[in-house]
């Protein structure tokens, strides 16, 4: 057995230094200097992009070396805190870069200069093995305590301990991590929690070792078991409520999708489901229910999920926005991040977790930056559910920042570590739910404006312009509907009389003031069931539905005769035409249009000949060649 060695303080150490990576990195920074000289909205991206990698390609080396080092701690004081005891700054860390060293090794005397006091959080990163000493100190006896460290992701974790001032072992080591089955981890918890058994008052040390492929906190806390129990639950409430809102919008979006059939929903259905896989892997819900037997799994799926869900961003985004078809070079900018979802996943399912979780953190980065611009240009031209996905896609980017900064040692805000993204999917998706429901208004506006144009213009092309009546293909298509409609139906044709003289004495514009009057007074006068087009020139059609029988047929097209023929003010002269009125019956003189035509007009030309006024088809047989209508297509 060995004695623990006393800590020395090998006094302020350097800042964190840089050998070898920084310079290349500083050539990616340069490079996006050089691109962001573009005014082009893909050269800003890929100048963010290039500069988010210059930086990244320095993080290995930076996570490997500690920060400055603090006076050596005193050893900790077991008390029960509603929220643990938190032990930041009162952790003893050795680096081990080759892994080889065992517990007796970091025990020996020769040891003691190679431990550090580091005041900050701790991180585990890259292939170096680092062990964590513990000092505390027992009051009393009894107690039931628990050491837990806050992340779910640590590759690979050994506990040794508790051990006594003299070196004694009291329990065998535990060893539990991402590379191990979930039934290694103590308590069935998703953390690594482990129970310390002191069974009298006194000083004891405790030993970590600890290793992880990805940017971890591996700063620990001591809970007393009754206060951890219960804060557990309450995370775990927090962690179903979370979930259940994530498979309800889930189920939502997929129910609207089948009924609407809009693939943007089933890129928002998508982005959820790898959302709340991610956040299964993170919090290690996953490990505990989905492949609790399976270490593959349980350490790629940190990797694998998250660069699926940025992939499903990726898509939402170029679905909402309308970037396809319209917008070619931001479809191509969310295409490249869609292929460099596509390469951390390839990264991931390969072995290469650290540089697919780079990859992951640097495109959930920059996309925050680029996709805030993309939609606010979106907005400014007026597609107002970008304004909706301005604010939504904020909101889980600020909440990966506010993790990666963590991660990477620029926050110490634990809070956002264990609950960040929680909350910031859940605020996504209720706005995002919101944007959605802006989305399909603003899209049944434009449907609406385009039925309502397309309308417009079906009617346009029914109208006869000048006199607002339908025109003859109006006529022909209306016409025949009304025909085919219960009851007996009359179609009169009227020719006007002495109308030529004053298109010819008095010019086309007064000619067209006369035309656009009969226009006005057939409107008038005719019954609201009644359609009224002009065929053109002086020629007019009125066709009465469900006409009475005669003789009030003969008063009613004698009075529309007689208002055709009543004076028209034209400046200070007062024009007058008259009108000759044709009249066929259904069944009688025809039961489609074209035939109640042409027996109208063979009747109107006999009242024009005879300067009868109005003659019924019945009783003007006329040879159907005098009849000047032209021949159906």
């Amino acid at each position: 057995m060995y004695a623990d060695p006393q800590p020395k303080h090998s006094g302020p150490r350097p800042a964190r230094r840089c050998v070898g990576a920084r310079p290349l990195g500083w050539l990616f920074a340069l490079g996006a200097g050089l691109l962001a000289r573009s005014n082009a909205l893909l050269a800003h991206a890929a100048a963010l992009l290039a500069l988010a990698a210059g930086l990244l390609m320095g993080t290995p080396v930076l996570a490997q070396t500690p920060g400055a080092s603090g006076p050596p701690a005193a050893a900790v004081v077991l008390e029960r805190l509603p929220h643990g005891l938190h032990l930041q700054g009162r952790v003893a860390l050795l680096a081990d870069p080759t892994g080889a060293l065992s517990l007796e090794q970091v025990r020996q005397t020769a040891q003691a200069a190679s431990w550090h006091y580091p005041e900050q959080l701790l991180r585990a990163h890259g292939p170096t093995v680092w062990w964590l000493r513990i000092r505390v100190v027992q009051p009393s006896p009894g107690g039931h305590w628990l050491l837990e460290l806050p992340s779910t992701a640590l590759r690979d974790l050994t506990f040794y301990g508790p051990l006594t001032a003299t070196g004694e072992r009291l329990a065998a080591p535990l060893t539990t991590g991402l590379i191990h089955p979930f039934t290694s981890r103590v308590l069935g918890s998703e953390r690594a929690v482990f129970p310390l058994a002191l069974p009298q008052p006194g000083t004891y040390t405790l030993y970590l070792r600890v290793q992880s492929s990805i940017p971890q906190h591996m700063t620990p806390t001591l809970w007393d078991a009754d206060d951890y129990h219960l804060s557990r639950q309450h995370q775990r409430l927090f962690d179903g409520f979370i979930y259940g809102m994530l498979l309800t919008l889930l189920a939502t979006m997929l129910a609207l999708y089948l009924a609407l059939r809009d693939p943007v929903l089933l890129a928002f259905g998508s982005m959820t489901a790898f959302a709340s896989l991610s956040l299964a892997s993170f919090n290690g819900h996953a490990a505990q229910y989905l492949w609790p037997t399976n270490p593959w799994w349980i350490e790629h799926s940190y990797v694998i999920f998250p660069a699926l869900w940025l992939a499903a961003c990726a898509a939402f985004a170029r679905g909402f926005l309308n970037s396809h078809g319209k917008e070619r070079r931001i479809d191509g900018f969310l295409l490249v991040f869609v292929c460099l979802c596509g390469l951390a996943l390839l990264l991931g399912v390969l072995g290469h977790t650290v540089w697919a979780q780079h990859l992951n953190e640097a495109v959930a980065v920059v996309g925050s930056v680029c996709l805030t611009l993309i939609a606010a240009r979106q907005w400014q031209r007026g597609y107002r559910p970008a304004r909706w996905y301005l604010a939504g896609s904020l909101l889980p980017f600020m909440a990966v920042g506010a993790v990666v900064a963590v991660n990477w040692g620029w926050s110490e805000q634990l809070f956002w570590l264990h609950n960040g993204l929680e909350v910031g999917i859940v605020a996504q998706s209720l706005v995002f739910a919101a944007a959605l429901s802006a989305r399909i208004r603003f899209v049944q506006q434009q449907n609406t404006q385009l039925e309502q144009r397309s309308q417009h213009l079906a009617k346009a092309a029914l109208t006869d312009t000048l006199t607002g009546l339908y025109n003859r293909s109006g006529l022909d298509e209306i016409g025949n509907a009304l025909l085919r409609r219960p009851g007996r139906h009359a179609l009169v044709l009227f020719d006007l009389d002495r109308f030529k003289p004053i298109n010819d004495t008095l010019g086309h514009e007064a000619g067209d003031w006369v035309l656009r009057e009969i226009g006005l007074r057939l409107r008038l006068h005719s019954r609201e069931r009644d359609l009224a087009a002009r065929l053109g020139g002086d020629e007019f059609v009125v066709l009465l539905a469900q006409c009475p029988a005669r003789p009030e047929l003969d008063a009613m097209v004698e009075r529309l005769r007689h208002e055709l023929e009543a004076p028209i003010d034209y400046g200070a002269q007062r024009l007058q035409v008259s009108a000759s009125a044709g009249v066929a019956l259904t069944p009688d003189d025809g039961s489609e249009l074209y035939g109640l035509l042409r027996a109208a007009d063979l009747a109107m030309y006999n009242a024009k000949a005879g300067s009868k006024g109005q003659v019924f088809a019945a009783d003007a047989p006329v040879p159907p060649e005098r009849s000047t209508l032209p021949q159906p297509a």
